[in-house]
């Protein structure tokens, strides 16, 4: 495996004179979707960190791919989508990571995501954690997926311990059966902003609780147990609803044609970011992210070129 630089690449003197940057870090899985026989880049730590740069923030990926054509297509595609990569790791071992998309009438998505992937094997080693720390990330992310492997867990714990006292922003993402009741508290107690869809609410209620909840109920539950600050529940076309503080609110969207749904998430994560880390409330943030993720939502892919409009009303 080749590990990125340790040095820090980004630092000199004429940066320095520049207006700090908000920096984001996304942990996990880069690779490609396969829909309807045509590959889009994709894994949603990438994602997020691709609509996150969009958006104005400094986005940094921790990932590695295959030493294949795919994961040189994908390191292309992270440089184009203007994705930070020094910690983008390369694996000789594993190849680049694929997932089989399939979608509904209503586009919604079921995955078929193929074992042994180069994610599952990002390595964390001394001198990577200290340049990490020295990069003064304002925020990171991360879900459960990339830590269906051993390997990849373990860094991630490296990472967060390292990075103690940063916002930590959790995106649940179940997918198949790569999650647990074990994963989720090793996790939970980590989370500042915690992010979940209706059916995720179900899922983990079962899980922790035992019994059914409302996503008030379940929202009440959460804080009660966790020190989670924020917690965000996408609701499709009933948009969102936003937990702090022992405040609920539902955070309404404007309606679309779903063309399909991938990636729509990870698109209101981004855009809820840069929003809330900026000083927007929480709410207000969650309206940033519908708009995004309603938008990505009435397009094909997971991150497909902004129009005008969106730019607009995002600000950007």
């Amino acid at each position: 495996m080749v590990l990125p630089p340790t040095t820090h690449m980004f630092a000199d003197k004429q940066q320095s004179k520049k207006p700090e940057r908000i920096k984001l870090l996304s942990f996990g899985e880069v690779l490609w979707d396969i829909i309807d026989d045509q590959a889009y880049i994709g894994g949603a730590p990438f994602n997020l960190a691709a609509h996150a740069a969009r958006c104005g923030l400094d986005a940094y990926l921790l990932s590695c791919v295959g030493a294949d054509d795919l994961g040189r297509r994908a390191r292309a595609e992270i440089d184009r989508m203007h994705v930070r990569s020094p910690y983008v790791q390369t694996d000789s071992q594993h190849p680049t990571g694929t997932v089989t998309v399939r979608l509904s009438a209503g586009g919604q998505p079921s995955y078929v995501i193929h074992p042994d992937a180069a994610w599952d094997f990002v390595e964390i080693r001394k001198d990577l954690l200290d340049s990490l720390a020295a990069e003064n990330f304002k925020v990171v992310c991360f879900g459960s997926l990339a830590q269906r492997g051993a390997v990849s867990r373990a860094s991630l714990m490296s990472v967060l311990e390292e990075l103690e006292g940063v916002v930590t922003f959790f995106d649940v993402n179940l997918r198949l059966n790569y999650y647990s009741r074990e994963l989720l508290m090793a996790c939970l107690p980590r989370a500042t902003v915690l992010k979940l869809n209706d059916s995720e609410v179900e899922v983990i209620a079962d899980l922790l609780f035992n019994r059914k909840m409302t996503a008030a109920e379940f929202a009440q539950a959460m804080q009660g147990r966790f020190s989670v600050r924020v917690i965000l529940i996408t609701m499709g076309a009933q948009g969102c609803a936003v937990a702090e503080g022992g405040a609920f609110e539902i955070c309404p969207v404007r309606p679309v044609a779903v063309v399909d749904t991938v990636g729509a998430g990870d698109a209101f994560s981004a855009a809820f970011l840069a929003g809330w880390l900026r000083g927007k409330t929480a709410i207000e943030a969650a309206a940033m992210g519908n708009l995004l993720g309603a938008f990505v939502a009435s397009r094909r892919g997971a991150i497909p070129d902004y129009d005008n409009e969106i730019r607009s009303l995002l600000g950007l």
